[in-house]
C-alpha cells in the first residue's frame, strides 16, 4: 500500500463523518499515516456530509484528493456532490437499500433493521475496512476511541455497534 483515498458522502446525521473518523484513528493505531477531514455545509443534520480519508506507509504532504480509490454513497443527493471523485479506477461501494448505482451494493439499512437503524453506517464501516490493510482489532480499538463517550453512557449501544460492524466484515 502506498496512499490509499477514501471518500465517504451521505447526509448529514447518517455517521459519515464517524466513519471516517474511526478509519483514520485505525490506521494511526497500526502506525499508519492517516489524515480525516470534514467537508459539510451549516446544516449538519439533513445536508449533504462528505468525509476525505487517507491512509499511507509515508508522510501525507496534502489531506484532501482529485480521485478517490475508494467511494462510499450513502444517499442519492451525495451523487452529485462526489461524483467528480470518481476516476476510472475508482472502487464504489453504496447502501443498496436506499441507492440503485453500479458498483458494489452493500443492504446496510435492510441488515441493521435487526440490531438498530441507527448502526447500519457500522456495517458499512465493517465491509469497508475489509477493504483496506486494517486489521479489524484496530478498527474496533478506532470505535472505542472515538465512540468511547457514547459508549459508557449506554453499554448497549456498544455492543450493536460491534455486531453491525462484524455483520459488515462477513458480506
Amino acid at each position: 500500500m502506498n496512499n490509499t483515498h477514501v471518500l465517504i458522502a451521505g447526509e448529514g446525521g447518517q455517521g459519515v463523518q464517524t466513519i471516517a473518523e474511526i478509519l483514520a484513528r485505525a490506521a494511526f493505531l497500526e502506525g499508519k499515516h492517516s489524515t480525516y477531514i470534514p467537508n459539510f455545509g451549516v446544516e449538519q443534520r439533513g445536508g449533504v456530509s462528505i468525509a476525505f480519508a487517507q491512509i499511507s506507509d509515508k508522510e501525507i504532504v496534502f489531506p484532501k484528493f482529485d480521485k478517490a480509490d475508494i467511494m462510499i454513497i450513502l444517499c442519492h443527493r451525495a451523487i452529485k456532490r462526489a461524483e467528480r471523485y470518481f476516476g476510472k479506477k475508482t472502487l464504489y461501494i453504496y447502501d443498496s437499500t436506499l441507492l440503485k448505482h453500479k458498483g458494489i451494493g452493500i443492504k446496510a439499512t435492510t441488515l441493521a433493521k435487526s440490531l438498530s437503524p441507527k448502526v447500519f453506517n457500522m456495517i458499512i464501516l465493517g465491509f469497508l475496512s475489509t477493504k483496506l490493510p486494517i486489521k479489524k482489532q484496530s478498527v474496533i480499538r478506532g470505535m472505542e476511541e472515538v465512540l468511547g463517550k457514547k459508549f459508557r453512557k449506554n453499554p448497549q449501544i456498544r455492543e450493536l455497534n460491534l455486531k453491525a460492524l462484524d455483520i459488515g466484515s462477513k458480506l
